[in-house]
């Protein structure tokens, strides 16, 4: 895939549970976009000094994200630990990570864990971005997540869409159980970047691709049934905050899994949207998880699928 990019630019595709990283370089300085998850803080810095091994001319310079989910930002903390960053956040977010328990309570209605981190730069819809030495135009891109940007770069026709669009969907629209304009904001999106001249797009999760008609065309198809039936996509809420959860925990008692649900915003209010007590939701998703062999559940102990 490498031959898609200029060589100034490198994909360090992830997996569960962090979001691919890029790398892009003007000869003197390196920035980052995104940072993975805490869990794997010590295999983003190793990739990162691997990369910085092979050229060791180059110095960090910028770390941006595209926005403030704990699997595109929990490497954060350890990236500005261990290099030199300056950290970029999406404009809308600045102001909560300065007040960093407001940050705190959007990754804990997720109940997820994201270390502290700082942002000393806003990124602004609208403006343009010089990422190692291309630029990059700022869309705004709601949906998945109010706050979420991508960045496009019309010299060389790359999109890195972030969670806005993969290669076969997009990022489960959270936006839709708690503000109930996730389908309106995630067609919006996808309208956006079928105007743009897209050659190739990085996704957030996923190799790169360049059929863009194709994965427009899955996109919208899976936005037309989620909207044709929103119990579904409220299901599907509950599930990836689950499945999340379980894979960051590897193992834990059916009774700490309850507990973590009574405790997770966006789970009580999955629960409520769909008329269902908080355990009640939490033994559906179990089970539709265990049957997709996503978990095991053996002696009341909930443990990742290998």
């Amino acid at each position: 895939m490498t031959s898609l990019f200029p060589s100034n630019i490198h994909v360090q595709e992830r997996g569960w549970l962090s979001a691919n990283q890029i790398y892009i370089h003007n000869g003197q300085n390196v920035d980052v976009i995104d940072s993975g998850f805490c869990l794997h803080s010590q295999q983003t810095i190793d990739l990162l000094r691997f990369y910085l091994n092979q050229l060791p001319e180059l110095r960090t310079r910028h770390l941006i994200n595209t926005h403030l989910h704990s699997d595109h930002c929990g490497g954060n903390q350890a990236l500005q630990e261990q290099f030199q960053f300056t950290c970029y956040v999406p404009e809308s977010e600045y102001v909560s990570v300065q007040q960093w328990s407001l940050a705190e309570k959007s990754f804990l209605a997720l109940g997820q864990p994201c270390p502290p981190f700082s942002a000393q730069h806003a990124l602004k819809i609208g403006h343009t971005i010089q990422i190692g030495s291309i630029d990059f135009e700022i869309h705004g891109t709601p949906g998945h997540h109010p706050h979420s940007i991508l960045l496009f770069a019309p010299d060389i026709g790359l999109l890195i869409s972030a969670d806005a669009l993969w290669e076969k969907g997009f990022g489960a629209l959270f936006s839709e159980v708690s503000n109930h304009t996730g389908f309106t904001e995630q067609r919006a999106t996808l309208n956006l970047i079928r105007s743009l001249p897209v050659k190739v797009v990085i996704p957030g999760h996923g190799s790169p691709f360049t059929d863009i008609q194709a994965s427009l065309s899955a996109a919208y198809s899976r936005l037309d049934f989620l909207e044709s039936h929103p119990q579904r996509n409220t299901h599907h809420i509950a599930q990836v905050l689950l499945q999340f959860m379980v894979m960051f925990r590897q193992k834990l008692s059916l009774q700490e899994g309850l507990d973590w649900c009574i405790n997770t915003p966006l789970f009580i209010l999955s629960a409520a949207q769909l008329n269902l007590s908080i355990e009640e939701l939490f033994l559906q998703t179990l089970e539709y998880l265990e049957n997709k062999r996503c978990l095991t559940i053996k002696n009341d102990l909930i443990e990742l699928h290998f």
